[in-house]
């Protein structure tokens, strides 16, 4: 059998729900994990085990797989429980140093089992013990045997303050639920044809449960979920070393300039192609401050490159996100330049985006395709433009207004090394036309609070967008929901 590559697990904060987390921090509890197979049950289990760095006095009891298949199927188990001890059931109880013991259960029969679990918990204190699959002891027993059973573990479990979780590929049966602390149910549908998988908190008993679901991923073999997006934590990005990095090497190899996102990156087969066309269409709960966030990476990679940038304010642009989008630029060693368009640096962004007359909007294209030009020139180099839908509103209520737009597109895509045009999912008419043209068509959207990134041209699955905070600087991130 042939496995991926491996990847070094990436761990950061925030992997499980909050109210996960504080019901797990409790002193003794039992849980059960819900969900039909594939649905991220196993993956789940093992983060929680990384997440509260447990690796000692624990028992993971497998009866579905092997501990060696878990190992190779979650290669990052290797590097966070390296003291770890792989046995059969009919091993010793428990290890003599106290580490976690992963135990293979598939062959055994549920009184040996039940028997291993007392045992555990009469003779080791506070310990914590997944069961991994509970449907596979209950195929073996009646049901009042397996709810005496059950009754005993609680008991038990109590009386050692240990910490029980029950994994089952049940949903659809509560019988336990009434002696279980805690119930999840892990559930897998579709957004936009989109896969999506969305974690419920069914129960958490003693834990205020602010939000009952969110969305998650198995990106690498780690759950990871998604709170809801907050603009607040989008301000102050900065421009990493690792980006300037990636965007010198693809100067030396004459190559796609990078988007400043490796999955993307990925996606368009390289990177951002030359005199491209990308469409990015917001939902209507995005906020623009998210979006200045997310092209922070593409305009440094065109001024790195000693690409000049002509950015035209597009709709809920304020003055504090232009100030904080040159301000990331300031420390940046580039030759090149990013020009705001408007036509008088001492009015307010909002009234220079308000409903502009007919002579306005045409001296606003006008200035537009004027510093396109002169950029050009001067810098030897064809700028990065991004636009907004306002640039196009002088033409949508005129006859031949769109061959006007069309027009208007085309200069932009001719003259520019690669063009960005940021609008709302209002904007019907442009975008439609928009969507004919693109190279690249993204869609920025909210999903139950949480804000993701899928792409239409190309196709691709989900991908969630992320504020990551390091100790010198923050940077937006994509990550993929699988």
């Amino acid at each position: 059998m042939s496995y991926l590559p491996y990847i070094k697990s990436d761990f950061t904060d925030g992997q499980i729900p909050d109210e996960l987390v504080n019901f797990l921090k409790q002193e003794t509890y039992s849980l059960i994990i819900k969900g039909y197979a594939g649905t991220g049950k196993t993956t789940l289990a093992l983060t929680i085990l990384h997440e509260l760095q447990i690796k000692t006095n624990c028992l993971y009891i497998s009866t579905r797989i092997s501990p060696e298949q878990l190992f190779q199927y979650y290669p990052w188990l290797g590097e966070s429980f390296i003291n770890s001890r792989k046995t059969k059931l009919t091993d010793a109880a428990h290890s003599e140093d106290g580490s976690l013991v992963f135990v293979d259960a598939r062959l055994d029969e549920p009184g040996s089992l039940f028997e291993r679990i007392t045992n555990e918990l009469m003779d080791v204190k506070a310990p914590t013990i997944i069961i991994d699959t509970w449907d596979a002891i209950g195929f073996f027993m009646d049901r009042e045997a397996l709810m005496n059973n059950a009754r005993v573990l609680q008991t038990w479990r109590e009386r050692a303050g240990a910490k029980l979780i029950f994994v089952t590929e049940s949903p659809e049966d509560h019988t336990f639920d009434f002696l279980a602390d805690g119930v999840i149910e892990l559930k897998q549908g579709y957004h936009n044809n989109r896969k999506v998988r969305e974690i419920f908190l069914s129960k958490l008993r003693g834990v205020r449960v602010n939000r009952p679901s969110y969305i998650f991923s198995l990106n690498d073999g780690i759950f990871r979920s998604y709170g809801h997006y907050r603009p607040r934590e989008f301000a102050n990005m900065a421009i990493s070393k690792n980006h300037i990095k990636s965007v010198d090497q693809s100067i030396a190899k004459n190559s796609h300039i990078p988007s400043g996102y490796r999955e993307l990156d990925e996606l368009f087969e390289g990177g951002l192609t030359s005199n491209g066309i990308i469409t990015l269409e917001l939902d209507a709960h995005v906020n623009t401050q998210v979006v200045m966030a997310f092209l922070n990476k593409i305009i440094a990679s065109f001024m790195h490159r000693g690409n000049p940038v002509v950015f035209d304010p597009f709709e809920g642009v304020e003055k504090e996100h232009l100030d904080q989008l040159l301000k990331s630029y300031s420390s940046l060693k580039s030759k090149s330049v990013i020009e705001v368009l408007s036509k008088d640096s001492k009015q307010k962004m909002v009234d220079y985006l308000s409903s502009p007359s007919d002579d306005e909007n045409k001296k606003r294209v006008q200035q537009l395709q004027n510093t396109i030009r002169r950029l050009k020139i001067k810098y030897k180099k064809e700028p990065l433009s991004i636009v907004g839908a306002n640039i196009a509103n002088g033409f949508s209520d005129v006859k031949g207004g769109r061959q006007g737009i069309e027009n208007l597109i085309s200069f932009i895509k001719s003259n520019s090394a690669f063009s960005v045009f940021v609008l709302r999912q209002s904007n019907d008419s442009l975008l439609d036309y928009l969507s004919e043209i693109s190279d690249i068509h993204l869609k920025m959207l909210e999903i139950n609070g949480s804000l993701f990134l899928q792409s239409e041209i190309p196709w691709s699955n989900l991908y969630a967008i992320v504020a990551k905070n390091y100790d010198s600087h923050s940077e937006v991130a994509i990550e993929p929901i699988v």
